[in-house]
């Protein structure tokens, strides 16, 4: 409390005893007194309050990624989102659905996902459900899971340990991590993990979806992972170094209910990155990918080195997000043979006006027939346009229309419209 407000409380107290003292008549002065001296403590009471705030509630976990967006622009209503995570018996939770309706201008089949129908003009699917839970058991050590629920054919579901980790930080140069991650092939896949809410667009690029989805990446793994920040100064540098086992397994696109195995060895993947204080909200960064693959054509006993390098140039700021990378798929025989090097990139630019975002991304993806990737991609690249529109900050629409050029094959046309939440 304050000198001057001290002083006029005993005053007004010293007052009232006075007038007491003088007349048994002066009673109603006194009351008023006494009111006026629990008016000026509400008062008083108020002040301090403003004066020293009470103690802001410890920052909740949120989700975990080893190179997560940069700050500001497009990204601040979803960081804000996630930092609100739920809390029960210790855990923290945060969960992703959505809604979706996909329809194409041609009925060939073509890769069926989320519970899209392939040969379908158009249906309705839920796409995948997402829970995400964090939990500390130390100060320094948690525990870090990602569970999705996702539709497959004929309405039918499927669980899916997404991520399972163990993670330890020893201090901001060196985090450790074990058990099941999204590897660090590519910017998009650490800063979007599941949940179709996270991002802006409908989808996510081909080069980058999931393998599970169609990706041409590992994207998944089990295995160690190292992440942390680099002495600096105004470069921000930060590192990412993997050694784990992959598996990768994915469907056609073709759509004809054919898989492609690669059956991976362990891998390495190490990446740097750089945040320059002069530019808040770049990321400048790239990435080695190396490990040994079988070509299912010819049979287990031949075996591919498979390198996968990788850049990205990524803007989040001024409610702008620019993203760009590109990659080298390298496979080459280990006893001699042919080499393929297969290009792939994509570009995205959204810009938010108050509650929408339109956006436009372009990618491109060129693989060889005689690749482990077989003839279901070849050639595909063209543009996609779209919206998305933050009903609430937990809520969002998102509308999308796509154009795809195949090598070999008609093109085709398709629009996706999204319902996304959190909860």
């Amino acid at each position: 409390m304050s000198c001057p407000i001290r002083i006029g409380v005993a005053l007004l107290f010293f007052s009232g005893i006075v007038f007491a003292q003088r007349s048994s008549s002066d009673q109603e002065t006194i009351r008023l007194l006494v009111q006026q001296v629990k008016e000026l403590q509400g008062k008083v009471a108020a002040l301090e309050a403003k004066q020293n705030p009470p103690a802001a509630p410890a920052q909740e976990a949120k989700p975990e990624t080893s190179s997560p967006p940069a700050e500001g622009g497009a990204s601040d209503a979803h960081e804000s989102l996630l930092q609100q995570m739920h809390e029960t018996r210790g855990i923290q939770w945060r969960g992703f659905g959505e809604m979706n309706y996909k329809v194409l201008n041609q009925r060939q089949p073509e890769l069926g996902t989320f519970g899209f129908v392939p040969g379908s003009a158009g249906n309705f699917y839920t796409g995948d459900f997402d829970l995400f839970l964090t939990s500390n058991i130390t100060e320094r050590a948690s525990v870090l899971s990602e569970v999705v629920i996702g539709e497959g054919d004929a309405q039918s579901f499927d669980v899916d340990l997404e991520r399972l980790l163990f993670k330890y930080d020893f201090n901001d140069h060196f985090q450790l991590s074990l058990g099941r991650y999204h590897t660090g092939v590519g910017y998009y896949n650490l800063a979007f993990h599941s949940g179709k809410w996270l991002q802006t667009a409908a989808d996510r690029p081909l080069i980058m979806e999931f393998a599970n989805d169609g990706g041409l990446l590992p994207t998944q793994a089990v295995g160690v992972s190292l992440t942390g920040s680099i002495s600096s100064g105004a470069l921000g540098l930060g590192y990412v170094a993997e050694y784990g086992s992959s598996d990768t397994i994915r469907p056609n696109l073709s759509g004809n209910g054919g898989f492609s195995d690669e059956n991976n060895g362990n891998h390495f993947n190490v990446g740097l990155f750089s945040r320059p204080r002069a530019v808040l909200g770049l990321e400048i960064g790239g990435s080695i990918y190396h490990d040994r693959i079988s070509n299912f054509a010819l049979g287990p006993t031949v075996r591919l080195g498979q390198t996968i390098a990788n850049a990205h140039v990524v803007y989040n700021g001024h409610s702008i997000e620019f993203l760009n990378e590109g990659f080298l798929l390298r496979n080459a025989y280990e006893h001699g043979g042919p080499v393929y090097n297969m290009p792939a990139f994509y570009s995205q630019l959204a810009k938010r006006f108050g509650k929408a975002r339109p956006y436009v991304r372009y990618q491109y993806v060129n693989t060889n027939p005689n690749s482990i990737y077989g003839g279901d991609i070849l050639l595909r690249h063209g543009p996609s346009f779209g919206a998305r529109y933050d009903v609430t900050e937990a809520i969002a629409f998102k509308t999308q229309l796509d154009h795809t050029i195949r090598k070999g094959q008609a093109d085709l046309n398709g629009l996706q419209m999204q319902l996304a939440f959190a909860f």
